[in-house]
């Protein structure tokens, strides 16, 4: 009984299951058709898809084409584009040409019209120039009549002062050389007697010197003082006179030389070393060897009498070079002299120190500054009282060659 049940339960499961399965039978072949249905739709739209794939290659192309084009249309655009952009930058710079050439014809435009204006005032100008100058003109004209009238006044009157001048010259040529002649003559004739005064004093000093008082023998002596002054005087104006009169032998003298030949002796005799000679390099010059030795001796003389009362005495002596001249000089730091006295240092028997302080004749200097005169030269003198003097020559310098 129990296994009919369990059949007839089966048997409803299967009746169960038949149904079901017979239902999905209809429901596959539903779906079966509905699939035919959508594998036609399928088919179709595969169909479609293919023709559309075919029209999008196709699109594609053309749009692969045209993007061709476009990126040549875009690098023609971008040339074009650079090119514009300097055409842009060339008409900028034009423009500012342009403006700047504006401006500049602008301002030439402004400074024409005012060389206009001020040619407008200089034809002025110049029509009153040209009408004052033919009133100088005219004025010169009448100027130049009376300057030649003069001329011929001025030539005449120069024709007579060249002629007195001739006949000055010769006048005082002749009576320099009577002078000279005079002088030479007054100093050779006073020695002969100056020597018989000097020889009789002599005598008398020598054989009846201790007969005599003592106010005899002092008088004797000013005497004898007085005689071998005016001896040396007359010797320096026989040395002054024959310095105007003697020949002249020129030739290239060795400066050094002279100076150092000058200042031996006094060398020799400087025992204690109290004399300091500093001495540069002298150039050569031409001129005559005794007068030049002359000048030189005089100077150095000088230099070392005039500085005997210093502890030290200092002499420099050098020289300084120009395009025509030497100029020489020596230097000393002892008495000096006054400035305001200079013009009487050169001029025969002026002396600027007394006899008792500093002994000569007041003689050399006028004849050394005859001396450099007859070279063609120059002497002049620089000092200051208690602090030494300087004295300079020139000498032409002669051109080489």
């Amino acid at each position: 009984m129990e296994v009919n049940n369990e059949k007839e339960k089966i048997v409803a499961e299967l009746l169960i299951a038949n149904k079901k399965l017979i239902h999905q039978n209809e429901e596959k072949e539903k779906r079966a058709a509905e699939l035919i249905i959508a594998n036609k739709e399928l088919a179709f739209q595969s169909e479609e898809k293919g023709k559309r794939a075919a029209e999008l290659i196709i699109a594609n192309k053309e749009l692969a084409f045209q993007s061709e084009e476009k990126g040549k249309r875009a690098a023609e655009l971008i040339i074009a584009n650079k090119e514009l952009i300097h055409q842009n930058e060339e008409k900028e710079k034009r423009a500012a040409e342009l403006i700047i050439a504006n401006n500049e014809l602008a301002f030439q435009s402004e400074e024409k019209e005012k060389r206009a204006a001020e040619l407008i005032i200089a034809n002025k100008e110049l029509a009153f120039q040209n009408e004052e100058k033919e009133k100088r003109a005219a004025e010169l004209s009448a100027a130049n009549k009376e300057l030649f009238i003069e001329r011929e006044k001025t030539h005449e009157f120069n024709n007579q002062l060249e002629y007195r001048v001739i006949e000055r010259t010769a006048q005082l040529e002749s009576v320099n050389k009577e002078l000279e002649a005079l002088s030479y003559s007054i100093s050779h004739d006073l020695k002969a007697p100056l020597r018989h005064i000097t020889g009789y004093i002599s005598l008398l000093m020598k054989k009846h010197m201790d007969v005599l008082p003592e106010e005899g023998r002092r008088y004797l002596n000013n005497i004898s003082s007085a005689a071998m002054n005016m001896g040396e005087l007359i010797d320096g104006l026989l040395q002054f006179s024959r310095t105007g009169r003697i020949e002249m032998n020129r030739k290239l003298l060795n400066m050094n030389e002279i100076v150092d030949t000058s200042i031996q002796s006094d060398r020799e005799q400087d025992q204690q070393h109290r004399i300091e000679f500093h001495i540069n390099p002298l150039p050569p010059a031409y001129g005559d060897y005794e007068m030049i030795k002359s000048v030189w001796n005089n100077l150095i003389e000088n230099a070392i009498k005039f500085s005997k009362k210093k502890d030290r005495a200092k002499i420099y002596i050098g020289a300084e070079e120009s395009d025509t001249e030497i100029v020489y000089y020596i230097k000393d730091n002892g008495a000096g002299f006054n400035m305001d006295y200079t013009e009487k240092l050169f001029t025969i028997f002026q002396r600027l120190h007394s006899r008792e302080d500093f002994d000569g004749t007041g003689i050399g200097l006028a004849t050394i500054q005859k001396i450099i005169v007859r070279h063609g030269g120059r002497i002049w003198a620089e000092g200051k009282v208690g602090e030494g003097a300087s004295f300079y020559f020139t000498l032409i310098k002669r051109k080489k060659g």
